[in-house]
């Protein structure tokens, strides 16, 4: 497959002479300055969009070309089911030739690791390093820890990321999301250091993600404080958490755990009532935003969506596996029956350290009215922003909300505003302590 390097001041794609004539193009240079982000895809196949114009495509295997979807020209150069590289740039608009790259390669992780070191180079006094850490029952998680200069034994926050396999950016390979690593860029902007980790079967780290409970995650995420208070170095009291959906469920859990005890707590849309009851009023949301026909139909026959939906959870949290089988995907019951009985009520009243509560106003999948119940149970110094049109993704959206908007809004950055007020508080919050 391509050759993806980093030469000099460029990055470079160098095709083979099959690939260029399958292509119909030469190497693909993309100046440093040029790049916006980059990170790894476990399916490129899933995050490609549009159609292919001009290139090769044999369903199932390979793709090589230029593909185009909306306003996005994407080149590939990839294979189904193997890591790719996705290099996304400035945009047409500013000079770049592609808006991204999707470049198959047996060393994706260290590949994309010297892109991002060296579109680094223009942030002089922040980096990053690989490190790994143990769970209480022995299990290696596998993370990023970014250090601004001079932050090295100082303030520093765990990033949380949300349902899913979802690796230490927050990227799950049909929805790169990118959350925890924008977090990450935030905070070192702030002059927080942070760490980052892939949960459990995702690409580094051990375990299996399918056998992991939430539990496990609660204790993946008390590990990861642990570790940056003992070999990490960094400042015992100065620990913050922040998480986002599932991840602000651990970050509250560990509000209230007097042993892990963190400096500040970060709830990007985290619930205030049972699991059970979130997902049933995803359901209902998600009827909402079908067309109206789809509506009209759905009456016409009768159907009671979230009837069906309590039938298919009761069904699974009678199983007694970690896995159980949904249509046709293999699924990991265990997590699902703990996220069931998850009630976050008990844990906000009991939380010890100061909240700020994030939620934005068109969430289909945790109510913004939350907030105020997460107001009301917080018993100390409690900060809730219920931010206009912002999703479920941390992304705005001015039209009608709808989980169909998913992949559009991906290919936008994180919202600025979000990103800037968590990272100011919790660096005024860390730094006051």
């Amino acid at each position: 497959m391509g050759e993806l390097s980093v030469q000099g001041d460029r990055v470079l794609l160098r095709l083979s002479r099959f690939e260029r004539t399958a292509g119909l193009h030469g190497d693909v240079t993309v100046p440093i300055e040029h790049v916006s982000d980059v990170d790894v895809v476990a399916d490129p196949f899933a995050n490609i969009r549009g159609m292919r114009a001009p290139g090769l495509g044999i369903p199932r295997r390979l793709r090589i070309g230029t593909w185009r979807g909306g306003s996005v020209r994407t080149f590939v150069v990839a294979r189904s089911g193997v890591p790719a590289v996705r290099v996304r740039t400035v945009g047409r608009a500013s000079g770049a030739e592609f808006d991204e790259l999707i470049v198959t390669t047996p060393d994706a992780i260290d590949v994309s690791r010297r892109i991002r070191d060296a579109r680094g180079s223009g942030r002089p006094g922040v980096s990053e390093r690989d490190v790994t850490f143990r769970s209480e029952d022995g299990t290696v998680l596998a993370g990023t820890l970014t250090v601004p200069a001079g932050a090295e034994a100082g303030p520093v926050a765990v990033i949380l990321s949300g349902s899913g396999e979802m690796n230490r950016d927050g990227d799950h390979a049909k929805l790169p999301i990118g959350l925890s690593r924008a977090l990450a860029e935030a905070l070192a902007r702030n002059g927080i250091a942070s760490l980052r980790y892939d949960k459990r079967g995702v690409p580094r780290s051990g375990g299996g993600y399918l056998s992991a409970g939430m539990s496990d995650n609660l204790a993946d995420a008390a590990a990861a404080v642990e570790w940056l208070r003992t070999t990490g170095g960094f400042a015992r009291n100065a620990v913050a958490v922040i998480g986002h959906s599932e991840g602000a469920c651990l970050a509250a859990a560990l509000g209230a755990d007097r042993e892990v005890d963190p400096a500040a707590v970060v709830l990007l849309a985290c619930p205030a009532v049972t699991g059970r009851e979130v997902l049933l009023w995803q359901s209902g949301k998600a009827v909402d935003g079908l067309p109206g026909p789809a509506r009209a139909a759905l009456r016409l026959v009768r159907v009671d969506v979230k009837a069906k939906q309590r039938k298919a959870l009761d069904k699974l949290y009678r199983t007694t596996d970690d896995t159980a089988r949904m249509g046709l995907r293999r699924i990991n019951a265990r997590w699902l029956r703990e996220f069931l009985d998850f009630d976050p009520k008990p844990i906000l009243q009991e939380n010890s350290s100061p909240v700020l509560a994030i939620t934005g106003a068109k969430d289909l999948q945790v109510d913004p009215d939350d907030l105020s119940r997460i107001a009301e149970l917080v018993p100390t110094e409690v900060d809730t922003v219920r931010v206009p049109d912002l999703t479920h993704l941390v992304r705005r959206d001015p039209g009608a909300p709808s989980l169909r908007n998913y992949r559009r809004l991906v290919r936008e950055p994180v919202d600025a505003e979000v990103l800037s007020l968590v990272a100011d508080w919790t660096a005024g919050h860390l730094r006051r302590v």
